[in-house]
């Protein structure tokens, strides 16, 4: 009997010492957050995205009983934010509000080249898409897509586009290849950055999401010209479509999620997507919806993972069929 009591002590020992190691991980489970949370936003401030995150800090700061900080950290194409939170400790203090471009379209423009993957990755909860629009000056002749491609195709064309990520350079580069014309892409670290260019003359054309041309649309220095949906912008009832112009295969269109490091404790995503989505619903932020004409992404977790699966391999096969190729 005396070897079997030494299986039992041994056996009770290791129970021991397997609670002993879980508790504390339980315990700091159980008061997250404890401490302020950041979210890293790969991109410049004034951004669609960057508006978007600002709004929705403050709601899950209200609901959470913690400050959440907001951190701009644009470059390569939103590749050192995503990074960095690839980077940081799976505990839910640090997350990321990821995009097409960052989640799905960088994949396949720098294959093994961005320092994460989507393994890196926990999806918490999406937060909204809409298609991109063509701007263009306000004072600008062109009142149709035909004229300005008329204008593009001429001997003296000294055509360039404004890209302000991955998602805004496909459409560059696409609607040129489609259209027939040389032009070139101009990279910036956001959106709103290549519009205020557009304003200033020095680019002939962008493409963004209307969240980041909304003040200069507003302000009456930017007119979109053309939508790269399915059907008209909501916020714009008065821009036809590409396909209504005669392009009818060119449908552009941006989303944006938040994202955790991978390993982040299943509670504690839980609890993040119940806040997200909360933040979401709120007044605030279905105002921008309405004023931007995008629509939400309300999800579940596993809805949000298939989401973004599906949205990874739908821009490896968009990229790889049309032949573009990013700004080294």
């Amino acid at each position: 009997m005396k070897p079997m009591r030494h299986l039992l002590e041994a056996g009770l020992a290791g129970l021991i010492a397997l609670a002993g190691t879980s508790a504390p991980a339980a315990a700091a489970t159980d008061k997250y957050p404890s401490r302020p949370v950041t979210l890293i936003v790969p991109f410049a401030p004034g951004s669609g995205t960057d508006i978007t995150t600002r709004i929705m800090a403050r709601s899950m700061s209200e609901q959470l009983g913690e400050t959440v900080v907001v951190v701009n950290k644009p470059g390569a194409n939103g590749a050192l934010g995503a990074r960095a939170a690839a980077q940081a400790k799976p505990d839910g203090y640090v997350l990321v509000v990821g995009s097409a471009t960052t989640h799905a379209t960088n994949y396949a423009f720098y294959p093994g080249r961005l320092g994460y993957e989507p393994g890196n990755f926990d999806v918490v909860a999406g937060l909204g898409t809409s298609s991109v629009a063509l701007y263009v000056p306000e004072a600008s002749p062109w009142r149709k897509l035909s004229e300005l491609v008329a204008d593009a195709k001429s001997p003296s064309s000294r055509i360039n586009c404004g890209s302000g990520n991955a998602v805004t350079q496909v459409a560059c580069e696409i609607f040129a290849k489609q259209a027939g014309f040389e032009a070139t892409t101009v990279p910036y670290k956001g959106n709103a950055q290549s519009l205020g260019d557009v304003v200033g003359a020095r680019l002939s054309f962008a493409f963004s999401d209307l969240t980041a041309a909304s003040p200069f649309v507003d302000g009456k220095q930017l007119r979109p010209l053309a939508v790269a949906g399915s059907k008209r912008n909501p916020a714009l009832p008065d821009v036809a479509t590409f396909r209504e112009q005669g392009f009818g295969d060119f449908e552009i269109t941006a989303w944006v999620a938040v994202f955790a490091p991978a390993g982040t404790p299943a509670p504690i995503l839980e609890r993040l997507n119940a806040v997200v989505r909360k933040a979401v619903a709120a007044p605030e932020m279905q105002q921008l919806r309405a004023h931007t004409g995008s629509t939400t992404l309300d999800m579940t977790l596993p809805e949000a993972r298939a989401f973004v699966q599906a949205e990874v391999a739908r821009w490896a096969r968009y990229v790889a069929e049309s032949g573009v190729r990013p700004e080294q």
